[in-house]
């Protein structure tokens, strides 16, 4: 119980070897404590160019609860975020209402205010992505 919360801590580090240790760790664990607090180290700015391994530790997580920062992720990281994002949220669709959650933070965005080509296909993943879950919760 301890060590989780000592992982937890260092996912406030400056350092990002610590905090990137601490998430590996914290994803290996799989303690669900660890969720909120490794969206708090993603979402900090001064974590926007170190935040790989961060997201990469969510894959071990449900992350449903969570997809509008997840959209966001993928329509404003890096190409190696972005991807990995994009996996979570195609993992953590698992009821109709994370779908409409994510419908709608999609809609939220300005297809012209995204800055890379990657996050224009993103965008339009997540589109189809929307499309072909939507039909299966239609069935």
């Amino acid at each position: 119980m301890c060590e989780v919360q000592a992982l937890i801590r260092d996912l406030a580090s400056s350092d990002a070897s610590i905090r990137n240790r601490s998430a590996l760790t914290l994803m290996d664990l799989g303690d669900e404590r660890a969720v909120e607090p490794l969206f708090r180290a993603i979402t900090k700015p001064e974590n926007i160019n170190h935040r790989g391994t961060l997201v990469y530790a969510l894959s071990a997580f449900n992350c449903e609860a969570f997809m509008e920062v997840l959209v966001d992720i993928v329509l404003t990281g890096s190409f190696e975020v972005s991807i990995t994002a994009f996996s979570i949220i195609a993992d953590s669709i698992t009821s109709p209402e994370s779908l409409i959650q994510m419908q709608a933070q999609l809609l939220k965005f300005d297809k012209n205010m995204l800055s890379a080509d990657h996050h224009h296909e993103a965008y339009q993943e997540l589109l189809e992505l929307a499309a072909s879950v939507s039909g299966e919760y239609e069935q």
